[in-house]
Protein backbone atom coordinates (compact mmCIF):
# COMPACT_ATOMS: atom_id res chain seq x y z
CA UNK A 1 0.00 0.00 0.00
CA UNK A 2 0.99 3.66 -0.66
CA UNK A 3 1.55 5.94 1.73
CA UNK A 4 0.90 9.04 -1.26
CA UNK A 5 -0.83 11.91 0.10
CA UNK A 6 -3.64 14.58 -1.30
CA UNK A 7 -4.39 18.03 0.02
CA UNK A 8 -6.86 20.34 -1.02
CA UNK A 9 -5.33 23.66 -1.13
CA UNK A 10 -8.69 25.31 -0.80
CA UNK A 11 -9.06 23.35 2.61
CA UNK A 12 -6.14 25.06 4.25
CA UNK A 13 -6.31 28.40 5.59
CA UNK A 14 -3.82 30.60 4.04
CA UNK A 15 -5.08 34.10 6.40
CA UNK A 16 -2.40 36.77 6.72
CA UNK A 17 -2.79 38.09 10.27
CA UNK A 18 -2.76 41.38 10.62
CA UNK A 19 0.88 42.94 10.15
CA UNK A 20 2.81 39.09 10.19
CA UNK A 21 3.54 39.74 6.02
CA UNK A 22 2.60 36.07 5.48
CA UNK A 23 1.72 32.12 6.24
CA UNK A 24 3.13 29.66 5.07
CA UNK A 25 1.32 26.06 5.08
CA UNK A 26 4.04 23.14 5.00
CA UNK A 27 1.58 20.06 4.35
CA UNK A 28 4.63 17.98 3.21
CA UNK A 29 6.83 18.24 6.21
CA UNK A 30 8.83 16.46 8.50
CA UNK A 31 6.01 14.46 9.92
CA UNK A 32 5.40 13.37 6.07
CA UNK A 33 8.64 13.23 5.04
CA UNK A 34 12.30 12.78 5.64
CA UNK A 35 14.16 14.23 2.48
CA UNK A 36 11.23 16.67 0.68
CA UNK A 37 8.96 19.43 1.96
CA UNK A 38 6.10 22.10 0.53
CA UNK A 39 3.28 23.50 0.52
CA UNK A 40 1.47 27.27 -0.45
CA UNK A 41 2.27 30.03 1.31
CA UNK A 42 0.78 34.05 0.78
CA UNK A 43 3.13 37.54 1.06
CA UNK A 44 1.81 40.90 1.36
CA UNK A 45 2.93 43.96 2.63
CA UNK A 46 6.42 42.57 3.06
CA UNK A 47 10.04 42.39 2.78
CA UNK A 48 11.56 39.56 4.18
CA UNK A 49 14.99 38.99 3.99
CA UNK A 50 16.65 35.59 4.20
CA UNK A 51 19.01 32.80 3.59
CA UNK A 52 18.14 29.44 2.19
CA UNK A 53 19.45 26.83 3.98
CA UNK A 54 17.86 24.50 1.81
CA UNK A 55 16.98 24.11 -2.16
CA UNK A 56 13.94 25.42 -3.07
CA UNK A 57 11.34 25.94 -5.68
CA UNK A 58 8.75 28.60 -5.62
CA UNK A 59 5.82 28.88 -8.35
CA UNK A 60 3.26 31.35 -8.64
CA UNK A 61 -0.23 30.96 -8.26
CA UNK A 62 -1.56 34.11 -8.08
CA UNK A 63 -0.48 38.13 -7.74
CA UNK A 64 3.03 38.87 -8.04
CA UNK A 65 6.14 39.13 -5.73
CA UNK A 66 9.25 39.63 -5.79
CA UNK A 67 12.61 38.08 -4.94
CA UNK A 68 15.28 40.08 -4.84
CA UNK A 69 19.33 38.21 -4.89
CA UNK A 70 22.32 39.17 -5.41
CA UNK A 71 21.61 39.27 -9.18
CA UNK A 72 18.52 41.81 -9.03
CA UNK A 73 15.04 41.44 -8.75
CA UNK A 74 12.99 38.51 -9.79
CA UNK A 75 8.98 38.63 -10.44
CA UNK A 76 7.22 35.44 -9.63
CA UNK A 77 3.73 35.29 -11.03
CA UNK A 78 0.98 32.58 -12.22
CA UNK A 79 2.88 30.07 -13.18
CA UNK A 80 6.44 31.49 -13.26
CA UNK A 81 8.68 29.00 -11.48
CA UNK A 82 12.21 30.17 -9.39
CA UNK A 83 14.78 28.23 -8.16
CA UNK A 84 17.03 29.46 -5.11
CA UNK A 85 20.01 26.95 -4.11
CA UNK A 86 20.92 26.68 -1.10
CA UNK A 87 23.12 29.54 0.72
CA UNK A 88 21.40 31.99 -1.33
CA UNK A 89 21.25 35.33 0.33
CA UNK A 90 17.55 37.03 -1.23
CA UNK A 91 14.52 38.51 0.22
CA UNK A 92 10.55 37.84 -0.52
CA UNK A 93 8.86 41.00 -1.78
CA UNK A 94 5.58 41.20 -1.73
CA UNK A 95 3.28 44.79 -2.29
CA UNK A 96 -0.37 43.20 -2.93
CA UNK A 97 -0.87 39.57 -1.88
CA UNK A 98 1.14 36.69 -3.67
CA UNK A 99 0.16 33.32 -3.63
CA UNK A 100 2.91 30.72 -4.11
CA UNK A 101 3.46 26.95 -3.92
CA UNK A 102 6.80 26.05 -2.62
CA UNK A 103 9.10 22.84 -2.61
CA UNK A 104 12.11 22.25 -0.36
CA UNK A 105 15.02 19.94 -0.25
CA UNK A 106 15.98 18.50 2.41
CA UNK A 107 13.09 19.26 4.46
CA UNK A 108 14.89 19.58 7.85
CA UNK A 109 16.65 22.57 6.87
CA UNK A 110 14.02 24.48 5.91
CA UNK A 111 12.23 26.27 9.12
CA UNK A 112 8.52 25.58 7.52
CA UNK A 113 9.19 22.07 6.44
CA UNK A 114 10.84 20.84 9.76
CA UNK A 115 7.35 21.45 11.09
CA UNK A 116 5.21 18.17 12.81
CA UNK A 117 2.25 19.69 12.29
CA UNK A 118 0.27 16.94 10.33
CA UNK A 119 -2.10 18.51 7.70
CA UNK A 120 -5.09 16.45 7.07
CA UNK A 121 -5.26 14.68 3.87
CA UNK A 122 -8.07 13.84 1.27
CA UNK A 123 -8.42 10.42 0.86
CA UNK A 124 -8.83 9.47 -2.64
CA UNK A 125 -12.25 7.79 -4.38
CA UNK A 126 -12.24 4.24 -4.79
CA UNK A 127 -11.62 2.68 -8.32
CA UNK A 128 -14.40 1.50 -10.36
Amino acid sequence: MSDAKMYRGNDLDLTVAGGSGGNVVATVNCAVSDKLGGGIGVFENCNIPWTVTYDEIICGIEGVMEIHTAEGIHEVGPGDIMWLPAGTEMAYVATAPAKFFFAVAPVTASKAGSSTVQHTPVAPKPKG
